[in-house]
């Protein structure tokens, strides 16, 4: 007979919590980048690490799809490879000592990613350094292009958005990212929007703490903070 399988509105399993033997792998990782040391301690990896990473994501899968927002967790996309591509790098180390997750808006392309992303990897000997927020890391020309484009004739919404009260108190510096010394071409000195037009990258970020990431809340913790960003990620992705 054919196992059941639970229907798509059935919660995932339960979401533990990161600890600090989370930490401790990843520090040992970075101080033994190699696949001797990562092999002998794979079971550390995989109970502290890969499996919470995994409940993690299907937990907000879940929440995502009962809050109807449009967003892409996914076990199999979501988390990123401990793995490095070292293919074209200088430094061979084989393995991340970081963990991230990204969850792009329903629809996207991998070529033209807008989303939400948390990060985080060991600060010292006992802290950890945590990022939280999205939009857009690198868009491709033609995106970046529309993106302006929308900016030139849409800022006022965008401004709007972005004063949103509940937005600045979880994302306070706004939209961050990398600029142009002079304005793109085709666009006038004088615009009322010229900062924003000069961007290159559109990212915004917020405040998680260590007390967050081992809560078995942080699932509701991220889908907060994601959910009062949902509308910029959306006129920036569509």
């Amino acid at each position: 007979m054919a196992k059941l399988l639970p229907p798509d509105d059935a919660p995932p399993p339960m979401f533990g919590g990161f600890n600090e033997r989370t930490l401790k792998f990843l520090r040992g990782l970075k101080k033994n980048n190699n696949k001797a040391w990562f092999e002998a301690h794979r079971a550390e990896y995989d109970e502290y690490l890969r499996e919470p990473s995994k409940a993690l994501v299907n937990t907000l899968e879940f929440l995502f799809r009962d809050r109807k927002m449009p967003f892409v967790a996914n076990a199999r996309t979501s988390l990123f490879r401990i793995n490095r591509d070292i293919r074209f790098s200088n430094d061979k180390s084989p393995y991340k000592t970081h963990i991230g997750f990204s969850f792009p808006l329903d629809g996207m392309s991998k070529e033209r990613w807008c989303g939400l992303y948390l990060g985080f990897e060991p600060k010292g000997a006992s802290d950890v350094s945590i990022y939280v927020g999205g939009g857009i890391y690198q868009p491709m020309p033609d995106q970046l292009k529309e993106i302006r484009s929308k900016i030139a004739r849409d800022h006022k919404e965008l401004g709007k958005l972005l004063s949103e009260k509940n937005f600045k108190k979880e994302y306070p510096k706004g939209l961050t990212g990398e600029s142009l010394k002079r304005m793109p071409i085709g666009y006038s000195e004088d615009h009322p929007a010229a900062d924003m037009l000069k961007m290159k990258q559109f990212l915004f970020s917020g405040v998680m703490t260590k007390k967050d990431l081992f809560d078995e809340d942080l699932p509701e913790t991220l889908l907060k903070k994601f959910k009062v960003a949902e509308k910029v990620v959306l006129w920036l992705g569509r």
